[in-house]
């Protein structure tokens, strides 16, 4: 047996559609697969099979009562099964019911992260503009960020290493990008500062606004010299003109 403490739970997983029912069938309290069901499975998948074998007992939570004279066999019966977590070849099915469970385990060179709030989902735009930057199939300038060839740049607008421009996007003159990701076909217009946020597709930022820490999701519309400061902006939502947000969020009710 391996224990790891290096290692995080995805909250990704695939069952066998029969297996899952009728353990839901058996369990009909069970509300929670990840505290629930996979513990169950994962239990089940080391206990011997009731009418399997001498001297092994199963207590009605699952555990196995092992009789001092039956360690050896026990461990025995342990060791054979536990591999079969990290190979794709699984052992064959014993009778009795009992259950495989297997883990994949990335390596390095891949990337996996848990996606379950606003700042891992800022993390994880920061890491596809940093080292995860091969995933979005873009080849990085010489100044250390990824523009789409069909993205139109005003005079004087710069756009900062760490950076991120879909196709299609265009941004008036005097603009200021810095650590953000931009999507596809959003329209900036003139003297908008864009700072440490996210920006998805089709949104429509007009003159003078200023945007820093925030996630602004499809087909917003900013007008004129809006400011915000660490807000999330729902879809389709329109920032009227001059208004100053600080640590909203902000969406159509």
């Amino acid at each position: 047996m391996e224990i790891r403490s290096d290692l995080m739970d995805a909250h990704l997983y695939a069952f066998n559609r029969t297996t899952l029912q009728d353990v839901l069938e058996q369990k009909e309290t069970y509300r929670s697969i990840r505290l629930e069901v996979l513990p169950y499975l994962v239990k089940s998948q080391l206990r011997s099979a009731p009418s399997g074998g001498e001297g092994t007992i199963v207590d009605e939570t699952g555990n196995i009562v092992v009789p001092p004279s039956s360690n050896l066999q026990c461990l025995s019966q342990h060791r054979a099964i536990a591999p079969s977590a990290f190979k794709q070849d699984l052992l064959p099915s014993s009778g009795g019911g009992t259950h495989r469970c297997c883990v994949y385990i990335a390596s390095k060179n891949k990337y996996c992260h848990r996606l379950n709030s606003i700042q891992a989902y800022c993390d994880i735009n920061r890491d596809v503009i940093g080292e995860a930057s091969h995933l979005s199939g873009y080849s990085f300038s010489s100044h250390n960020n990824i523009i789409h060839p069909s993205c139109v740049l005003g005079s004087k607008t710069t756009v900062g290493p760490q950076c991120m421009l879909a196709e299609g996007s265009q941004l008036g003159d005097k603009c200021g990008v810095k650590r953000s990701v931009i999507g596809r076909h959003c329209r900036i217009g003139s003297n908008v500062k864009i700072v440490n946020s996210v920006v998805m597709n089709h949104v429509v930022i007009e003159d003078g606004c200023h945007i820093q820490g925030s996630v602004i999701c499809n087909n917003v519309q900013l007008q004129e010299r809006a400011v915000l400061k660490d807000c999330q902006v729902g879809a389709g939502y329109t920032v009227t003109t001059g208004s100053d947000h600080k640590s909203e969020s902000l969406a159509r009710k």
